[in-house]
Order: C-alpha cells, then structure tokens, then sequence
C-alpha cells in the first residue's frame, strides 16, 4: 500500500530486531537482488526513530546505510514506521519509473502511511504476543496438573519399592509389582501426550457407561498402598470414561493421604435427585468449615503437606464439564466425605442388548 501511493514498483519490509537495528522482514515486488542478511543497524533506527526520512538520491544522507542498500540502484527511499513514538520497523522503496526528488509534501505523506502502517503491525505483533502467552499459559496448565498425577505416581511407586525389599521372594507379589508398573507407565505416558503441543486438551463426547468396573479397578489400583473397599451400585450414567477416572482418582488419593493406615477407604454407589451418585468416604482428619468455604476448590490450596492443591480443584472442574458436580461434607478429626454426582443415561440412548457399550 505504501508503495503504491508513491508509485514505487516494490519495497522491502525491515522489523526492529533484538539487538535494536532493522532486519529484513519481506518484500513485495522488489525489482533488484535481495542480500542474504539484509539489515540496518542501531544508529540508523535510531535515527529513523525521531522522524527521519532517507532520501538516498539526496547528497550525504545515505552515508549510514549499509552497502546492500548503497549499491543497489532501486533503493530510493527508506521510511520510518512509528507506533505512538516508537520505532516499529522501516519500508525502503524502490525508485518510481519517474525519478524525482522527495518534497515536503511527500514526507509528510510518507509519514502519515508509516504511521497506518505501524499501527497494523504493532496490532499484529501484539496479537501474535498474546497467541503465544496462551500457548504458555495452557502449557503451564496442563504441567500443574501433570506435576499433580506425577507426584500420586511416585508415591505409589514409593510404596511399591519399600515393600519390595521385603515381598521380593513372593510369587504374587512379582505379578503384581509388574502390573502397577505397567499401569504407571502407561499413566506417565498419557501425562506425556497431554503436554504435548498438538494435544489439544479435547476430551470425548459423553456416553452411557456402567460406573461399577470403574470403580472396581480404581480401587483395585490404590488398593496396593491402602484398604480401599465399594458397595452398592448404580445405573449406568452418561459421561467421560477418561474424565471420570481421573476425578475419581483424585477423589479416592486425596482420601488415602488423609486416613490412618488401619481406616479403609469406602467407595460406595448410589442414587439420588434423579443422578447416579459415588460417595469416596474417609476416616481421617477432616478439614475445617472455612477451609472448605475458602480453599477447598481453589487451585494450588492445600492443607497437605507437600500437596499441590489441584485434585479437588480438577474433580469439580471435570465434573462440571459433564454436567455433574462434587459435594463435599468434612468435620476436623472425624474425616470427609466427597460425593460425585452425574447424569444418568437416558434409557434411549442406551446400547441395545447384544451391542457394545
């Protein structure tokens, strides 16, 4: 656009660079050879900074510029872009098929389209800077919560290899080592797939699933580090596989590193307000009405030692996505009890006998 408003056949965009000069961003139409570093340095930003506009037919003022731009018959004139006093970038133009001198009217006009145009490129940058801090920022998300799982990994893991040293001999014992190994890696490997930059966090659509099996294998899986018991049942309710066994995973940790050793975990189903609910009850210390109120579901709030404050905070988020939600009843000394309620699946949309779930 700038260069056409002067009929100049081309022009090159230079951008501010870390080190304070110009450095070649693009072209458009540029009728000469492009150097392979085509840059200005920090004294002729500088000076382009407060206003200056080079014109290179005009005796001594292309004294500064590099030779590339010296030497190049096409080079014409070099225009500041300036966004609210700061220097943007430049936009050197190519010589008109009429040659003729700048007048003031065309410095004035030159200013005024480098001032347009620094204003969409600020924008661009600025939207570009954004772009990236959210990359960041969902980055930073998703290791907060991975820091969490890892650390309720190795904690298990913790366990395994000090009764290890005492069950080593034991044939059940080695069979099962080697399965909660093998589900330790297949957990640290889907911990790995969602940082990954092209996961993008999309979680399934919800579907009827039986809540029993999940149950039961979640409860098989901390078993190994504390007494973890279910009873009861309930329909089949319409969820997340995926996103319901991570809030029970968090719901039955967090209720294992507040028991005593000798207070089994209870996990018991039910039914209740016409949605499927999973009570994860505990004997152990409880928490206080206000740290309930206040902290209970705030992320990085914890009164655990150690503790990462995102499990309670990451159930209730996932239920809420499927329409559920996490209730939660505490007395100090006596234990908790944290209640999961989700939708029940609708009897049409219920697999018909003979077809998988």
């Amino acid at each position: 656009a700038v260069a056409d408003i002067t009929q100049s056949p081309g022009a090159i965009l230079l951008l501010r660079d870390d080190a304070g000069g110009l450095a070649f961003e693009t072209q458009w139409s540029w009728p000469g050879e492009l150097p392979e570093a085509a840059t200005q340095s920090g004294a002729v930003a500088a000076r382009l900074e407060q206003g200056w506009i080079i014109d290179l037919g005009k005796a001594g003022e292309a004294e500064a510029l590099p030779d590339w731009v010296t030497d190049d018959r096409h080079a014409w004139v070099l225009a500041p872009l300036i966004h609210y006093g700061r220097l943007i970038g430049a936009i050197l133009l190519a010589r008109p098929p009429i040659d003729r001198r700048l007048d003031w009217e065309d410095f004035d006009m030159l200013r005024a389209a480098g001032r347009q145009a620094a204003s969409h490129i600020s924008e661009a940058q600025g939207q570009q800077a954004l772009a990236d801090a959210q990359r960041f920022d969902e980055f930073n998300r998703r290791f907060a919560f991975i820091m969490h799982d890892v650390k309720n990994l190795v904690s298990q893991l913790s366990l395994l290899a000090h009764n290890a040293e005492r069950h080593a001999d034991n044939p059940d014992f080695r069979a099962d080592m080697v399965l909660t190994l093998k589900e330790s890696v297949g957990r640290m490997n889907e911990m790995l797939a969602r940082l990954s930059q092209h996961n993008k966090g999309r979680a399934e659509e919800p579907r009827p699933m039986p809540l029993l099996p999940l149950l039961a294998q979640v409860a098989q899986m901390r078993a190994r580090q504390h007494p973890v018991t279910v009873a009861g049942d309930a329909p089949p309710v319409l969820a997340d596989p995926a996103r319901t066994e991570q809030i029970l995973v968090h719901l039955v940790q967090n209720a294992i590193d507040a028991s005593p050793p000798d207070r089994p975990v209870v996990i018991r189903l039910g039914r209740e307000d016409g949605m499927a609910m999973v009570e994860v009850i505990d004997q152990g210390r409880g928490m206080s009405p206000e740290f309930v109120r206040r902290d209970l579901f705030k992320p990085f709030a914890s009164n655990k030692a150690g503790g990462f404050g995102l499990g309670a905070f990451e159930a209730r988020a996932l239920a809420q996505s499927m329409g559920g939600r996490v209730m939660v009843e505490s007395k100090p000394g006596l234990g908790s009890r944290f209640t999961l309620f989700l939708p029940l699946a609708s009897a049409s949309v219920l697999p018909a006998q003979g077809e998988q779930a």
